[in-house]
């Protein structure tokens, strides 16, 4: 997959700013102008709070999706499928299937489940925004299931 982000030098000079903007300025406007909310609250809850949860969950995958759980697609690797960890990381718990198939972008085999990351991915490629999705076929996964996966799926 291309990110025009990534991909756009004139666009890449804006990155700095816009995460900051999208990461503490806006969480922290929105709540104090829509609902009256104060601004020492809304920047401590809505933008340091969050970013800390955020990061956190981020970090968690890398741990908990290394220990927990069943490996389905290669038992050879410390990798694993954790459904706690897809929740909390907003889809990014298929781990097993995520290093086993690092190409594919959804890093699930399934598509419309509960994966919030393959369907922002997907609404950026219907915007333009993304191209070039490449995807691990049917035969493929089965056929690695069947070699080296531990059989839970």
């Amino acid at each position: 997959m291309i990110c025009v982000w990534c991909s756009n030098p004139q666009l890449l000079k804006y990155y700095k700013i816009t995460v900051v903007l999208m990461c503490f300025v806006v969480p922290t406007l929105v709540p104090w102008y829509i609902w009256g909310e104060s601004l020492w609250n809304s920047y401590f809850l809505a933008s340091i709070l969050r970013y800390t949860i955020s990061l956190n969950v981020t970090w968690l995958v890398n741990s908990v999706a290394h220990m927990y759980g069943n490996r389905p697609y290669d038992k050879h690797i410390s990798p694993r499928q954790n459904p706690l960890v897809t929740l909390g990381a907003i889809g990014e718990g298929f781990h097993n299937y995520h290093h086993t198939f690092p190409f594919d972008y959804s890093a699930s085999e399934f598509g419309l489940n509960f994966n919030p990351t393959t369907w922002f991915i997907d609404f950026m490629c219907w915007l333009g925004l993304a191209t070039d999705r490449k995807r691990a076929t049917k035969q493929m996964i089965e056929a690695r299931k069947a070699r080296t996966g531990d059989g839970s799926a």
